[in-house]
């Protein structure tokens, strides 16, 4: 298996998240060494020149000259990609960023016929465009080969955030909390200034004060090490204004929304992996 120093990475389907993914690549490995792919080659020759990367206009060209292949397809798109690109994949490593496509499922689409070096599932999420996703990785068995590969797609994603390995149950429930998490967040920074902009606060500034908040309060969680519980008891004064908030949210059931919402987001996630 090659090193970091030397492999070649291609992105099929380099839409929102691959491209992403590509641009987090591209930090560590030199463009020259990234390809790219996606249905309009306009939009991916304007997207390879951003990163100095080489945009084709074949899948199956791409997986003969990459080392590792990500799959940043639809889940329904996936076994039609996997079927075009499956006589090419021996010695390859594939990494699969569609929700709920497990891999049984990815090796079925395949066939017996290829052999990948390995097959690696991860669950990514936007905010690795500014170093600051959070992205959960499985393999498909504990062979020194998924291993390896393990740690090489992990070095190439660590630029983008955290990345951590999980079993494949727990991906369903990664893809439900980070993977669409990032917008519950935006909501809530933009509930958070449009009640600033009611109480008079100009609306540039509002997204500013909400955004840098959630961003302080995520950042204090992971650093202190403290429980959320504790965090939150230090701000509430007795009788004070916060412990006012928060009764009002716990009146409007806040936590059974979120938890709720986390819950049709896994149901969901399942239900595309059947399609």
């Amino acid at each position: 298996m090659k090193k970091l120093s030397d492999v070649i990475v291609g992105f099929i389907g380099a839409g929102n998240m691959g491209f992403t993914l590509a641009k987090v690549a591209a930090k560590v490995i030199p463009g020259t060494r990234i390809l790219l792919t996606n249905r309009s080659l306009e939009k991916t020759a304007k997207a390879a020149v951003e990163i100095g990367a080489t945009a084709l206009a074949s899948n199956t060209e791409l997986t003969q000259k990459s080392d590792v292949i990500f799959l940043g397809v639809k889940p329904y798109q996936i076994e039609a990609v996997l079927g075009e690109i499956a006589g090419n994949l021996g010695g390859k490593i594939v990494v699969s960023m569609a929700a709920g496509v497990s891999f049984e499922s990815i090796r079925s689409h395949i066939g017996q016929a290829a052999h990948p070096a390995a097959l690696v599932r991860i669950s990514p999420n936007t905010p690795a465009c500014v170093g600051e996703g959070m992205t959960a990785l499985a393999v498909d068995n504990d062979s020194a080969e998924s291993l390896e590969a393990a740690e090489l797609v992990t070095a190439l994603l660590a630029s983008g955030g955290r990345v951590e390995a999980v079993p494949e149950t727990l991906l369903t429930c990664v893809g439900a909390v980070s993977g669409c998490g990032p917008a519950y967040g935006f909501v809530f920074i933009e509930a958070l200034a449009d009640a600033a902009v009611a109480l008079g606060m100009p609306r540039r500034q509002a997204y500013i004060y909400a955004a840098q908040t959630l961003k302080g309060a995520a950042t204090l969680t992971l650093e202190s090490g403290d429980h959320p519980g504790v965090l939150k008891d230090a701000v509430c004064s007795p009788g004070g204004t916060t412990i006012e908030a928060l009764r009002v949210l716990e009146e409007r059931g806040f936590r059974a929304a979120i938890i709720n919402a986390v819950h049709a987001a896994a149901r969901k996630t399942a239900e595309l992996g059947k399609k």
